[in-house]
């Protein structure tokens, strides 16, 4: 539920306001207070986020933005008239897609990569089918979980087992328990994703009773685009959803994408009329120009975001602060995970490093017990490589995190430091408009 004492102090600023410009006032200095803050004085290390370039962020600005987008594309498909260069549009988004994931299909209209998780759901599998997703404590995310998109369908959740105190799912364990329940679906969603995951092993195991694997790339998509990591259509995944404002540095949305032809009419029936209406056509150009970027870029900034994630996890291992999997070589994403422990829980973590203008979120570890006092924090380097950084910057990010929860200095003597260093990292490159950092 939402914070009351927020709507609240919300409420009471409106009923101070003199008039309604002044209301709209209120709102454009929230905006402004988060660009100067989030956008120009700390260093973002959340790995669910990416600036997107100048083109990406004016094209959510145009005029497209307000014109009713329902159906599929095409005149005889839609309910409107004066479609024909949105049509055009969002036909040069479908195959742009199709390029950069090499797929066959895609599609483009979901305005989340939630809404392409109950997508892939809902054409994959029937009421009370059971499912096998990852449980939130393996670094699951709840979108494939009962209080996600699954639950909402009807269907019976299970848990993919993993080794204990490892990345590693346990394919022994995995083929013994699937083999009993027969689920129509494999959820490979995780939210903590580090690794590639065994897909072609899993596809063979449940494709004797045609069960289905559903890969959901929300955090990767920019990674497989950019041929860095697991292609997953490649490897036996039937279907593959994505959030396009991650690593893909796209607007927020969703991307969804498979090769088999007869999923084309379930998926189109759920995205539309189920899950779509207007979907946001300036969102959808912005996505375009997006997978642009990625095809000339794409391989290039992705290579840094791993180099520069595997760089900030071994400088903080030598001041002191424990990176998980260190034998594995930390990651192969954009992601590292860290011990909170020593310090204190993750959020009391977070939120000391929240006062030093060091922005990232806490996350469970398979060891948690108490599901309230997460252990460990994840830290992403999208944002940071995208504004240019490469190693020598995770060496300096690296020793201000270790101030603020190793030596315990004072997050607002750091937080200075922050802001004077992120006044040489406001620009966005791996672009069109700025190309490669220097």
């Amino acid at each position: 539920m939402h914070d009351i004492e927020c709507l609240q102090r919300a409420n009471a600023l409106l009923k101070q306001a003199q008039s309604h410009s002044a209301m709209a006032d209120l709102v454009r200095a929230a905006v402004g207070r988060n660009e100067q803050w989030r956008g120009q004085q700390c260093i973002n290390l959340v790995a669910a986020e990416s600036p997107t370039s100048p083109s990406v962020r004016a094209l959510l600005a145009s005029e497209v933005g307000t014109r009713a987008s329902g159906g599929h594309i095409g005149r005889d498909n839609r309910f409107f008239s004066g479609m024909k260069n949105i049509d055009e549009l969002e036909s040069l988004c479908v195959e742009l897609l199709k390029i950069t994931l090499h797929a066959r299909y895609a599609d483009h209209r979901l305005m989340g990569g939630l809404a392409g998780v109950m997508a892939a759901y809902t054409a994959l599998a029937r009421l009370e089918d059971n499912v096998m997703t990852v449980p939130v404590i393996r670094g699951g995310d709840t979108s494939n979980r009962t209080n996600g998109p699954p639950g909402v369908r009807g269907l019976k959740v299970w848990d993919i087992p993993f080794v204990h105190k490892t990345a590693d799912i346990d394919l022994t364990r995995f083929s013994e328990i699937a083999q009993t329940l027969k689920p129509a679906v494999i959820g490979l969603g995780m939210t903590l994703t580090l690794f590639p995951l065994p897909l072609a092993d899993i596809k063979g195991i449940v494709s004797s009773w045609e069960g289905k694997v559903y890969f959901d790339a929300a955090h990767q998509l920019g990674l497989i685009s950019a041929g860095l990591f697991q292609d997953p259509l490649a490897e036996g995944a039937d279907l593959m959803t994505g959030s396009s404002g991650k690593t893909f540095s796209g607007p927020q949305g969703g991307v969804i994408v498979w090769n088999d032809a007869t999923l084309t009419a379930p998926l189109h029936e759920a995205i539309f009329p189920t899950l779509t209406g207007s979907h946001q056509i300036n969102r959808v150009a912005a996505l375009a120009v997006a997978a642009t970027e990625m095809l000339e870029f794409g391989r290039t900034y992705m290579k840094q975001v791993v180099s520069n994630a595997q760089a900030l996890a071994m400088h903080l291992e030598l001041r002191g602060v424990t990176a998980f999997y260190r034998e594995q070589g930390y990651t192969r994403t954009h992601q590292i995970v860290i011990d909170s422990k020593p310090f204190a829980c993750g959020r009391e973590a977070v939120q000391r490093l929240e006062a030093a203008n060091i922005i990232t979120n806490e996350m469970p570890l398979p060891w948690d017990t108490d599901p309230y006092r997460e252990t460990g924090i994840r830290l992403g380097t999208v944002e940071a490589t995208r504004l240019g950084m490469k190693e020598p910057e995770m060496a300096w990010i690296a020793e201000q995190i270790a101030r603020v929860l190793l030596h315990k200095e004072d997050p607002m003597g750091v937080a200075n430091g922050v802001i004077d260093f992120m006044k040489n990292h406001r620009t966005i490159y791996y672009c069109h408009e700025n190309g490669l950092p220097g």
